[in-house]
């Protein structure tokens, strides 16, 4: 891009920010207002709207051409608790209809360019038809609140490949293994159960915030015992069982489901239930499809040769592989749900950039990452590699991506976490080969996502999590409140009462764990990852011994194990709507699950807990524990 002369922010470039919704000024981590600087600016501008802005009167075109650009109707309208608002077209129309999703139509009335407001929509997903289909739009009839969240609960959550059982381990946690930590809660009175992503994933990318879909499932959680027709074979487990080898463990077990592939097709009933599975969800034979693809010519499709093919094998491979984990987890989930129990799920913010959702519809993102701009931890800010969604695109297709992503999980999820959930209010993006300081705010159509939610939670009759962590605008935790969504808030934090509306926790899966905490053992290894230098290093171990000294005087305690104790009947105790308490913490792991900014530098998303869930369910200091918290949960003891 050429150079061009100008003042900060000119004119120009800041009416084609505000007509991209790119946001110009914002406040950052500290408190501070910062302005976006005209290069970073750009890139972000050239990344949303495919144009060279390389000079004044480039920048004046695009601004021109995206006001002329806009469509006669609103492409997305939303229509709160029935009601869909009257409707300003841009010209005069002869007639409008709304054609309902069971495909239904009402007749609008119209009073020259504005179509009158109606009422009693059913909750859904219509279309706004005018004169006979010239123009067209998307209506989402939504509940303003959510499905109601559990309230007054004790959970528990541990990642899935973590779990152990005596005499079953294969080497990575099974849909099996959480079942079996869902009884163990459940003999405890622990409502709410909970694991992190169990989304697809290509063979080498183990984080479960990376997914090849955010629609499908992972079929290394597949339980192979009870496969209908008969058990697979055994799957031999890891030479070290405190770290999951995805590479041993993967080729294992994809090679005994790529064998019940093969007995399913020559096998009419089973072929027959895997038929009736795909009529249900017709997206996974294209899914299946795009998996056979990449099986055969590696993952970036983009490098793919123009007579690809897929391997019919594979694509039943991949057909069977999502039948059985979605068979898996709905019988996971009904069991659950009929003892009162929730099954908590978690949706990452993307999609990997060579997943199927970007392959499907790679015209709906933009050459930029999703990230993070600085904050107190991370001072050069973060690229998290997941594709860039484009608003525009996106609601002209109904935002069909997120509305498919968050059904997915409530076929089956009690409880969802929405990761990052001020995703839905704006995103950090990336432009392609720029630093992640490099970027703006993109604002997002945060009404439109919320409708989805609510819909979708509805619904599925399931309660919904916004993660609201960190550098937060105010807007967003009002509007969690407006709909009836469960906030964060983190108990080390200050120890500050959460309000009725929160999910309380002790340690999260970017957070180490209580025990590594409080040895400041983080610090060390941010330290040795260059991430702080020594003044750094040294003031956050003096910070982190006073937060542990505060605690030891708060609660009256010596040593980790009983402030651990004191901080979690403390949870209990509070009005939080659900305290969550982590696997790791109770059993005093000081090895971390992810270390935000890593990759390979670390061994992220490995970790197996050191104990099986036999030895914890036979362990009367643990389950002691647990009996305690769920009796500061409910004070009665009931």
């Amino acid at each position: 891009m050429a150079a061009m002369e100008r003042t900060p922010t000119d004119d120009s470039l800041r009416r084609l920010a505000s007509a991209a919704d790119v946001v110009i000024d914002w406040v950052d981590a500290w408190g501070k207002p910062q302005t976006v600087p005209d290069e970073n600016l750009i890139g972000v501008l050239e990344a949303l709207t495919g144009r060279d802005l390389d000079s004044r009167a480039a920048i004046e075109r695009a601004t021109s051409d995206i006001l002329a650009d806009r469509a006669v109707v609103d492409p997305v309208i939303v229509a709160w608790d029935g009601r869909m608002p009257s409707v300003e077209v841009s010209v005069s129309v002869r007639d409008a209809v709304l054609v309902l999703e069971d495909g239904s139509e009402r007749a609008l009335a119209i009073d020259g360019s504005t179509i009158k407001a109606v009422k009693g929509i059913p909750t859904g997903y219509h279309r706004l038809v005018l004169d006979e289909g010239a123009h067209t739009a998307h209506v989402f009839s939504a509940p303003s609140r959510a499905h109601v969240a559990p309230r007054g609960a004790l959970g528990l959550i541990s990642p899935t490949y973590s779990l152990r059982r005596a005499g079953y381990d294969v080497g990575i946690g099974t849909l099996a293994d959480f079942g079996a930590l869902a009884d163990l809660c459940d003999a405890h009175g622990i409502a709410v159960v909970g694991t992190l992503p169990l989304l697809a994933a290509f063979p080498d990318q183990p984080s479960p915030y990376a997914p090849a879909s955010r629609r499908a499932w992972n079929e290394l959680f597949v339980d192979t015992d009870t496969v209908p027709g008969g058990a697979l074979d055994p799957v031999v487990g890891s030479d070290d069982p405190a770290w999951v080898d995805y590479e041993a463990v993967g080729m294992a077990i994809r090679a005994e489901v790529a064998r019940y592939a093969e007995h399913v097709s020559s096998t009419p009933k089973l072929r027959t239930m895997v038929d009736e599975y795909l009529a249900r969800e017709p997206e996974m034979r294209s899914y299946a499809r795009f998996r056979a693809m990449a099986d055969a010519h590696g993952r970036n499709w983009r490098a793919w040769p123009a007579s690809v093919h897929a391997e019919p094998a594979r694509v039943a491979y991949h057909e069977t592989a999502q039948w059985l984990m979605d068979r898996q987890l709905r019988e996971l989930s009904s069991r659950m749900s009929a003892r009162g129990q929730y099954l908590y799920l978690d949706l990452p913010i993307g999609c990997h950039p060579d997943g199927y959702d970007i392959w499907e519809h790679p015209e709906l993102f933009a050459p930029a990452s999703l990230g993070a701009p600085p904050d107190t931890l991370f001072v050069g800010g973060q690229d998290w590699g997941l594709p860039a969604s484009i608003p525009k695109r996106s609601r002209e297709e109904g935002h069909a991506n997120f509305r498919k992503a968050i059904h997915r999980q409530l076929t089956v999820a009690g409880l969802l976490r929405i990761d990052h959930v001020m995703g839905i209010h704006r995103t950090w993006w990336v432009p392609h080969g720029a630093g992640a300081t490099n970027g703006a705010y993109v604002m997002q159509p945060t009404d439109e996502m919320f409708a989805i939610i609510c819909i979708e939670s509805v619904r599925a009759g399931s309660g919904v999590v916004g993660e609201n962590l960190g550098t937060v605008p105010p807007e967003i935790r009002t509007a969690l409140d407006d709909h009836e969504l469960l906030g964060m808030a983190m108990a080390t934090d200050g120890v500050s009462v959460p309000r009725e509306n929160d999910l309380v926790a002790l340690s999260s899966h970017d957070t180490p764990a209580f025990a590594a905490w409080w040895k400041a053992n983080d610090v060390e290894d941010l330290h040795d990852l260059g991430v702080f230098d020594d003044e750094r290093a040294a003031a956050e171990r003096e910070a982190r011994r006073e937060l542990v000294d505060g605690l030891s005087d708060l609660f009256g305690t010596e040593g980790a194990d009983a402030t651990r104790d004191a901080l979690i009947e403390w949870m209990a105790s509070t009005p939080a709507a659900v305290a969550l308490v982590n696997l790791d913490d109770l059993l005093m792991e000081e090895r971390r699950q992810n270390i935000p900014g890593t990759d390979w530098e670390r061994p992220n998303w490995r970790l197996r807990h050191s104990v099986t869930i036999d030895e914890m369910a036979a362990d009367p200091r643990l389950t002691s524990r647990l009996d305690r918290f769920v009796a500061h949960r409910d004070p009665t003891g009931s």
